[in-house]
């Protein structure tokens, strides 16, 4: 795995870390109008990180499984090692989180009691936010995202067995998008409406850059392409956060293209000269961004309410709150992958247990 793909994991979960911390602490039950400036500050933090989520997660999949496709033989192989990569640490977080909550009278009944919508919740399958409320995953709330990775997986999958099959998914994926997408077949209802978010072309867009990448294509000057996309990711956070619209259609392909050609410069950089790149301390981040986007929701639910318990308030007080909880969540993700996260990876793939570390 590049080290440039590992500090861009990390700024991805940080970013949606941001943005549900101060999102919390503005609620009036913490610090409300106090905390408002920090909430405003981080608002594009939800859309930006997750969108470069989705392109990095394009990229690294068809950088790592860009030449299974084709061949079938390698499909077992492929759905292990997806599956191995999101299930077991998801499976362990969402227990964790029900059971405390079933423990809790007043999280009790915000707990799904269906048992379809609970084991769809487990299988991370698509489901209407309309009827199980919230963001359609009603126990990890960002596990919505974690939906489309699934599909971005079995599309994948498809083309690994056969390109056709594959071919024939992604068409008929932009045809949904024409349809419903677009508004060209009237309004939208689940399950079209899900297929139909154009956060889905994000993962295309990192795929591109993969593929690319995988050819042998070389860019003349990577640094200066970098910098300049960096700068353009953050200066749209910046019009985001002046115009409250981070989650519009046009800031979504905003931020997955320039984070797309930010991520083509880097990993080009870092392979003219990849000794400027090395960072244990930016690999570790990169390794625990997982944990950090899975836990860290109702880490800061627990933590916003031992400030408001500690006495802090005010304005001071949201600040003090906001740095703390950042880091904690920040260090529980580091702790939880290094002693429960890496071991039962390690557990699980015989490469890892040779002392390969697969890239993702």
């Amino acid at each position: 795995m590049y080290h440039s793909i590992q500090v861009c994991r990390a700024v991805a979960a940080i970013l949606v870390l941001f943005f549900h911390t101060g999102g919390n602490l503005a609620k009036d039950k913490y610090f409300g109008e106090a905390a408002e400036p920090l909430a405003r500050l981080f608002i594009f933090g939800g859309s930006a990180g997750v969108a470069f989520f989705f392109v990095l997660s394009g990229f690294i999949i068809v950088l790592v499984h860009g030449g299974d496709v084709g061949h079938p033989e390698r499909a077992g192989r492929y759905v292990r090692r997806r599956l191995t990569r999101i299930y077991p640490t998801y499976l362990l977080v969402f227990a964790a989180v029900y059971l405390g909550a079933l423990a809790a009278p007043s999280l009790r009944d915000a707990m799904p009691k269906d048992a379809v919508v609970l084991l769809s919740s487990l299988l991370l399958l698509p489901q209407d936010a309309a009827v199980v409320g919230g963001t359609g995953a009603p126990v990890i709330v960002v596990a919505w995202s974690l939906q489309y990775e699934m599909v971005f997986y079995a599309l994948v999958g498809l083309a690994v067995l056969h390109p056709v099959l594959g071919g024939a998914a992604l068409a008929a994926l932009a045809l949904n998008f024409a349809v419903s997408g677009l508004g060209l077949g009237g309004a939208q209802h689940f399950p079209a409406s899900f297929f139909a978010n154009p956060l889905m072309l994000l993962f295309a867009m990192g795929a591109a850059v993969a593929a690319l990448e995988r050819s042998g294509w070389r860019m003349p000057r990577p640094v200066p392409v970098a910098i300049a996309a960096t700068l353009a990711f953050f200066v749209l956070c910046g019009v985001a956060e002046w115009r409250n619209d981070g989650h519009s259609l046009g800031f979504s392909i905003g931020y997955g293209l320039s984070g797309a050609i930010a991520i083509a410069a880097l990993t080009q950089a870092e392979r003219q000269r990849p000794a400027r790149f090395g960072s244990r301390a930016a690999s570790l981040l990169g390794d625990a961004s997982y944990a950090l986007y899975l836990i860290h929701f109702p880490l800061i639910a627990v933590l916003c309410k031992l400030a408001v318990l500690g006495g802090l308030r005010g304005a001071s007080g949201a600040l003090v709150s906001f740095v703390l909880i950042s880091l904690l969540c920040v260090g529980a993700a580091v702790v939880f992958y290094r002693w429960v996260e890496r071991p039962i990876l390690d557990a699980l793939s015989p490469a890892r247990k040779r002392g390969i570390q697969p890239a993702a």
